[in-house]
């Protein structure tokens, strides 16, 4: 939902003229791929306003670096040099911590706001907060 840079990623330098399509690129160019609009691209991803972590699950997703609907979490050479480790270890970070403590709301009436605001990354226009209750009195110091 919130690329860390939708510009930043994949510049590209155009080192001779080329036609790409009916657009004529000169040398000397700069192409840059706009990472956000693939990852809001309805005709790539069904609901891409919708934030749906399942839509990875339901779709033929591969990680391993050649599917280029992935390509804002990098892809071929330039893959995020922490997918490896990301892969051995988030499902246990996050199993520890949904483990140990009560993810709860600030307050009771607070929603989830997905808007986005654009400063040096693409962020999220109200960060999430939450309240971490431990579940065990020895969590608690």
């Amino acid at each position: 939902m919130h690329p860390p840079g939708p510009l930043l990623s994949w510049a590209r330098l155009a080192t001779h003229d080329v036609h790409v399509g009916k657009s004529f690129i000169p040398a000397g160019t700069t192409a840059m791929v706009n990472m956000w609009a693939i990852t809001h691209d309805p005709s790539i991803w069904k609901d891409p306003w919708t934030f749906k972590p399942k839509r990875f699950l339901e779709d033929d997703v591969t990680i391993m670096g050649s599917d280029l609907r992935l390509a804002p979490f990098g892809s071929g050479r330039r893959v995020c040099p922490g997918k490896t480790l990301g892969l051995a270890t988030v499902q246990l970070w996050l199993a520890q911590l949904l483990h140990h403590f009560n993810w709860l709301p600030v307050t009771a009436t607070e929603q989830v706001d997905l808007s986005e605001t654009l400063r040096l990354s693409l962020e999220m226009k109200k960060p999430l907060t939450c309240r971490v209750v431990p579940r065990r009195a020895q969590h608690a110091a």
